[in-house]
């Protein structure tokens, strides 16, 4: 009786910790996400750049690889390249549509005023239209603009990050082995890391593609039907895919809305949300998961639950790593005994590996 006791008490003790711990790192992730953040996307782009080197690494010049500094160099600069670009891209679209976004507002209250008036629908016309004169989109696309701005602001900051990594890359194997005496528990260890980066690098690299195949279907569309900045949407199309779930659904309800705006008209929003839709749901129920297959394992209530939390804790940044984290998650968990039961209710179908 008092070893049932003890068991059960100590099972409330390790409950317990573990709620403590949940909180704690919680409240941290919150609490200094302005110094967590800059630090994240520092990661993000010295994982880019490490992937980078990896593909320049098997290119050779005379039959000689070219030297570490050098690949690392040129990752960088091309990395660092495409992201200015990138926010160019963004920063100069959002001050046009800024600028075009009167015209676009004045354009939909026209085409609600001159709808042809139906039996109940006089309360809802006048209410759609005190909403929309109510409505004044300039100061969310303006504080959008300035979040652009104040992240460009940590750019300095955020490359100093990612040439510290890139120094401290080639020192890592070394620091490993010098921490873990042990050679079960280091090979248990690498062979962790060896799994997250193999599902990671095979995630980003076919989500990308798709992400890419996407936005590049749905420039086409918006350019049959003369939707203006099409560039700027077919991007947007390419960053929400990377967000599971609602991603590709925003990605396809936002430029149809404004073609809807611009062009006065519900059924160029039927017609552009329809061909949009069909190339999402296409590549992304079809083609995805053929090329993908089931590498993550991951359980589709597990990514939502992990979607909105990251969502609430970090925002669209959150959203994007979402499903990385979670697969980092469950592939760590399942390693251990302790947190088997984590990796087992976060994967599709409970079957983990633990070798």
């Amino acid at each position: 009786m008092e070893q049932n006791t003890a068991a059960h008490s100590f099972r409330v003790e390790r409950a317990a910790a573990w709620l403590i711990i949940l909180a704690i790192i919680v409240f941290c992730l919150v609490y200094f996400s302005s110094f967590l953040q800059p630090i994240v996307i520092a990661g993000m782009i010295w994982y880019a750049v490490f992937e980078l080197k990896r593909l320049f690494g098997k290119v050779s010049i005379k039959n000689r690889k070219l030297p570490n500094w050098l690949l690392t160099i040129l990752a960088f600069v091309i990395i660092l390249l495409v992201t200015i670009g990138i926010y160019e891209i963004v920063v100069i679209n959002l001050n046009l549509i800024i600028e075009k976004s009167p015209q676009y507002i004045a354009n939909f209250k026209s085409m609600i005023a001159n709808l042809k008036t139906v039996e109940g629908f006089e309360v809802i016309q006048e209410r759609t239209l005190e909403l929309v004169s109510s409505f004044n989109i300039q100061p969310l696309l303006s504080g959008l603009l300035n979040s652009l701005t104040s992240i460009a602001g940590n750019i300095f900051i955020i490359i100093i990050y990612v040439a510290f990594l890139l120094v401290e890359e080639k020192f890592f194997d070394k620091k490993l082995k010098l921490w873990i005496k042990n050679s079960a528990r280091l090979e248990n260890i690498t062979s962790i890391i060896d799994q997250v980066a193999t599902a990671t690098r095979k995630y980003i690299s076919i989500k990308t593609q798709m992400s890419l195949l996407t936005g590049l279907l749905s420039y086409f569309i918006l350019l049959f039907f003369e939707v203006d900045f099409p560039v700027w949407w077919a991007f947007l199309i390419f960053l929400l895919n990377y967000i599971p779930y609602i991603g590709s659904f925003f990605a396809t309800l936002l430029p149809s809305a404004f073609a809807m705006f611009q062009f006065q008209s519900f059924w160029i929003f039927l017609w552009v949300f329809l061909a949009i839709q069909v190339v999402q749901l296409l590549v992304g129920n079809v083609l995805e998961p053929k090329v993908m297959g089931r590498t993550l394992n991951l359980s589709p209530l597990g990514v939502l639950l992990a979607l909105t939390f990251w969502g609430i804790i970090w925002g669209v940044l959150g959203m994007i790593l979402s499903v990385p984290i979670t697969s980092v998650m469950v592939i760590t968990c399942a390693r251990f005994e302790q947190t088997k039961f984590i990796a087992i209710w976060l994967s599709e179908t409970g079957e983990v590996d633990l070798t």
